[in-house]
């Protein structure tokens, strides 16, 4: 199932993490020593993480909250599905792109990379088909989210079932999650980033029943967010599971619908970049590290890369999430189960 009801202000709230990440790799790409506060926009992938949670619980919950509520087999093959025809198209045109040119003297994008052999190109591309990315992909440095996010998508109506039935379970495998991650010798990237999807379904919550807290986050979020940009300023290090940074992204989606941040979230041009904020995100880490190669100064290199991520969005992504299509690629996907005579969700637009 997906949000039918549209959350203006969400967009905005993507373009506020997209924008960030924008910035802090049109800095790093270059030789040059960039100023210590841009690693601080690497941290938008902790907002783009509660925003997902946030929006993929928010349909599930608004329906538990009506009483309709209800998750079974067919309801969690439809929400793969679903997630499949929207998010897995574009993704694989971004890819397959990067691969292409990765065989011209354009090379791969990172240029640590220059020099990788082709058997090694061609595991790590089938690779990433499966979302089964690495920490250092090789053909867009950005890539190694979607694994994460695919991932997610696994767990998400199994944890939404979980806050449904018993929120203090919930609430124990957040902390539980954050603890083994933050105290325990082996850390996976999964672990410190799974409270973040999880605080998305606890805000996605709190603005379905329109919490009187809600009014207040902003304060909570005025205290996270400069303690956690200054403890950002002390390492060049993203720690995944940081929790003040998890804390003041939770709060920043609370509080994005409310006042005046809910004014500045909607207003047209933000919410354009919110709206292209996907292709943006998989074509602008390439882009700017080509311009920068070349002598572009990053905030230049970092215009080059938005624009090229607006006309990726009408191009390739605008195109392959229209319901026509992703009903059809749904269909498709769905046809041998039919074939054989077994269940199969029905597609859905």
């Amino acid at each position: 199932m997906e949000n039918k009801e549209h959350l203006a202000y969400v967009d905005g709230l993507r373009a506020v993490a997209v924008l960030s990440v924008l910035l802090y790799h049109a800095y790093i790409a270059g030789d040059a020593t960039y100023p210590m506060w841009t690693i601080c926009g690497s941290r938008g992938v902790d907002l783009f993480f509660v925003i997902s949670g946030f929006c993929l619980a928010y349909p599930f919950l608004a329906k538990w909250r009506a009483g309709k509520f209800r998750m079974d087999r067919d309801v969690y093959g439809g929400f793969m599905l679903r997630r499949f025809s929207r998010i897995a198209p574009p993704y694989y045109v971004a890819l397959t792109l990067f691969a292409l040119l990765a065989l011209t003297p354009f090379g791969f994008p990172n240029a640590s990379h220059q020099s990788t052999a082709l058997p090694n190109a061609v595991h790590d591309y089938f690779f990433d088909l499966a979302f089964l990315t690495g920490k250092s992909p090789l053909f867009n440095a950005s890539f190694w989210t979607l694994g994460i996010e695919w991932r997610w998508y696994l767990l998400c109506p199994l944890l939404i079932a979980l806050y449904v039935r018993t929120r203090l379970g919930f609430f124990a495998v957040g902390a539980a999650l954050s603890a083994a991650y933050n105290f325990l010798p082996l850390t996976i990237a999964d672990e410190g980033t799974l409270p973040c999807f999880m605080a998305g379904i606890l805000a996605a919550d709190i603005a379905i029943v329109r919490h009187p807290w809600r009014r207040f986050a902003w304060i909570a979020l005025a205290i996270a967010l400069p303690v956690a940009v200054a403890m950002q300023l002390t390492t060049t290090e993203r720690d995944l599971g940081d929790p003040i940074w998890h804390l003041a992204s939770f709060c920043l989606v609370v509080a994005g619908g409310t006042g005046v941040l809910a004014r500045v979230l909607t207003w047209r041009p933000i919410a354009m970049v919110g709206v292209a904020s996907y292709s943006i995100y998989l074509i602008h880490g390439p882009i700017i590290e080509s311009l920068v190669r070349a002598g572009i100064p990053p905030v230049l290199a970092g215009l080059g890369g938005l624009a090229a991520g607006f006309a990726a969005y009408y191009a390739i992504e605008r195109p392959l999430s229209q319901p026509a299509f992703r009903k059809a690629l749904e269909a498709r996907l769905t046809l041998p189960v039919r074939l054989r005579g077994g269940t199969a969700v029905q597609p859905q637009a």
